[in-house]
């Protein structure tokens, strides 16, 4: 019990020490990725993958840990895969597409959206969503009680520069 309680308190200090981490890009065989860890539980990452086999269309997808103690584990608990999220105010449908033994908890990766072309509509969407340059999501109340944190939040400055950066790098990778 007391190991648990310090676990908990460490996991909740360690946002206080990597806030505003810079958006990261990785290139490997078939994706070009944009990513950029959590505020509130570092290691929540959200992803906009490139898929450089698929015209450079990407995902969107986070993962989000927890350490809750669940009836079941979530891949049950989320069989037919549907969750839904809020994000800036609206809410929107995603996809729990796996989840897996993780330390004391799980980690579910979700899915916000799949096959998506970069657009300028996508970019205002992503805009009117925004508080304060500030991506903040929510876990609709419904499914939040099975996450110990059914809250996150990214720092989106720069986002729109590193977008298109890592959109040129799929596009330059197809040359």
């Amino acid at each position: 019990m007391i190991l648990k309680f310090f676990l908990y308190f460490f996991i909740w200090l360690i946002p206080s020490f990597t806030l505003a981490e810079p958006w990261q890009i990785d290139d490997d065989e078939n994706y070009i990725s944009l990513k950029k860890n959590g505020e509130i539980q570092h290691g929540n990452k959200i992803h906009f993958n490139f898929n450089k086999k698929n015209g450079c269309k990407f995902n969107v997808f986070f993962f989000v840990y927890t350490m809750q103690h669940n009836p079941l584990p979530l891949s049950e608990i989320f069989e037919n895969q549907d969750i839904y999220l809020n994000f800036g105010g609206k809410e929107i449908l995603a996809s729990v597409a796996f989840t897996s033994v993780f330390g004391l908890g799980e980690l579910a990766g979700i899915y916000v959206a799949q096959n998506v072309a970069l657009s300028e509509n996508f970019l205002k969407i992503n805009d009117d969503m925004l508080n304060n340059n500030m991506m903040n999501m929510n876990i609709n109340k419904y499914y939040s009680d099975y996450f110990d944190i059914p809250m996150e939040r990214w720092d989106f400055t720069n986002f729109k520069e590193n977008i298109y950066t890592a959109h040129n790098l799929c596009i330059a990778s197809q040359l």
